[in-house]
């Protein structure tokens, strides 16, 4: 028996009508929510100000020969530095993220005590010139675990992958009585995998509690340590694509190193607000 050309069309325009109605109530309840937990793509851009305590060794055969360089090099002052973050919500429940931000000081010092640096001592009441840098490039892939009208809350790995570098320089009292200038540095790109969640509370279209946390602690190859990147933070959405935020992180890493150029340790501590603009679209 042939079909009913006027059910179908009853039908078919039912579905049609079905399928407009969800639509609507789909809008609806989507832009009922924070855009942080909707938007494919988003993005922050900021100044990170960090108070920091590094230690750095260099001869692993040398006991309490870390320099600090906080109260040897008089480098314990707030920085200034970039910070970005990019988040790409491929699917409903995946998520990639891409993260960094960079350190570099040095400062010029007479030395209150001595300090080794590798296979040189720098002698008490001398002018030296030392320093650090760290570059921190942050990559995480998590899933959503579970997600609401005003919250979610994920899970993932991650990789951070820290340049690191030190060096120290100046005047050296040799076996003769002379001074000779002498320089020792150190760098290293040190892979370090970890855990991350996230989660985040929306009370309204227009603020936005977060919070992230990732940690490792484990040997990789010349590298093992711990680590711990803490953020909770708050963001206020100004327009519908742009909004202001602020954070506070805490990042501390400690980590042994045993390489050809670099058989010592170091001990990072940074910590301090953020202030970013965010987009999201």
């Amino acid at each position: 028996m042939p079909p009913n050309p006027i059910i179908m069309k009853n039908q078919i325009i039912y579905f049609f009508i079905t399928m407009l109605f969800s639509g609507i109530i789909y809008s609806q309840e989507d832009s009922e929510k924070h855009p942080i937990l909707t938007d494919k793509f988003q993005a922050d851009a900021g100044l990170f100000f960090p108070s920091k305590n590094v230690k750095i060794g260099v001869d692993g055969s040398v006991k309490n020969a870390d320099i600090d360089f906080g109260k040897d090099l008089d480098l314990n002052e707030r920085e200034t530095t970039l910070f970005l973050n990019f988040d790409w919500r491929f699917s409903k429940k995946w998520k990639l993220g891409v993260e960094y931000f960079s350190i570099r000081t040095a400062n010029k010092a007479e030395l209150k005590e001595d300090i080794v640096f590798g296979d040189i001592t720098f002698d008490k009441g001398t002018n030296i010139r030392g320093g650090f840098g760290i570059d921190m490039y942050r990559v995480f892939v998590g899933r959503s675990f579970s997600r609401g009208l005003k919250h979610e809350f994920g899970a993932g790995l991650g990789i951070h992958g820290l340049q690191t570098s030190a060096f120290v320089e100046g005047d050296v009292l040799t076996s003769k009585g002379d001074l000779e200038f002498e320089r020792r540095s150190v760098s290293a790109l040190i892979p370090l995998p970890n855990l991350g969640a996230w989660y985040y509370y929306t009370p309204n279209t227009k603020w936005a509690l977060t919070a992230r946390l990732d940690w490792f602690g484990i040997t990789v190859g010349e590298y093992s340590g711990s680590l711990w990147n803490i953020a909770p933070g708050v963001k206020y959405q100004i327009f519908k694509n742009f909004g202001v935020g602020v954070d506070y992180r805490y990042f501390i890493v400690k980590a042994d190193v045993n390489k050809s150029n670099w058989n010592g340790n170091f001990n990072m501590t940074f910590q301090g607000p953020l202030f970013v603009v965010h987009a999201s679209f």
